[in-house]
């Protein structure tokens, strides 16, 4: 059995197994999911990532406020290497809000954001406080299909409408930046975030995880 064999029947059983124990216990399978999702981004697992990703489905309940979770590392783009040391001390990033309604949505970050963001794009404007988060870049949302291979169906964030002002500049182009999310178990998914460059060229950079707030009390 080749390594990509094994790694994609070992991704198959664990997505069988989450599947079937959120039939029963949907909190503990996302709980598993996660602390399962943090492992492989420990690893650098990006293969088995990958497939996972490609077994999901098209979220379409995707409304009110999510924990994120940076999957591993940035890579991909020259900036990666000074962004990493960063994110491992402190990912800024608390998660996503989405409102079904509208088809809008927003990133959440901690207080200290803002400072942060008078360095990498000080002309952005977008950021303000929201209970105890900042909030800001955000992004309409709506089915799509994959830009990349696995070309599943998804929810694709759009930041580069032009209303929202979001950052372009080399350091943070969240502009050209898309996301794309699949549910994993239901009220978990991973998301992947895709930056096109300015030859046309889309480039995967990332992957994150969601999580509904009704797991927050229970630690992982």
């Amino acid at each position: 059995m080749t390594s990509s064999t094994s790694s994609e029947t070992k991704s198959d059983s664990l997505l069988t197994d989450l599947r079937r124990l959120a039939d029963t216990s949907p909190v503990l399978a996302r709980q598993q999911g996660w602390h399962y999702l943090r492992q492989l981004g420990a690893r650098g697992a990006r293969d088995q990532l990958a497939i996972l990703f490609g077994r999901g489905t098209a979220p379409d309940d995707l409304d009110g406020a999510y924990e994120g979770l940076i999957v591993g590392k940035l890579f991909g783009i020259v900036e990666a290497h000074l962004a990493n040391p960063l994110l491992a001390v402190n990912p800024t990033w608390r998660g996503k809000t989405f409102d079904a309604v509208s088809g809008i949505g927003f990133n959440r970050l901690i207080p200290l954001a803002r400072y942060a963001m008078r360095v990498v794009a000080p002309l952005y404007g977008g950021l303000e406080r929201v209970g105890p988060e900042m909030a800001g870049f955000r992004f309409r949302f709506r089915t799509d299909v994959g830009l990349i291979a696995p070309k599943v169906p998804v929810c694709a964030l759009d930041y580069g409408v032009e209303e929202f002002r979001n950052p372009s500049v080399r350091t943070f182009p969240i502009k050209r930046t898309r996301d794309e999310i699949v549910e994993l178990t239901p009220g978990l998914y991973l998301g992947r975030a895709l930056l096109t460059t300015y030859s046309g060229e889309v480039r995967l950079i990332a992957y994150f995880a969601l999580r509904r707030f009704v797991d927050e009390d229970v630690q992982s």
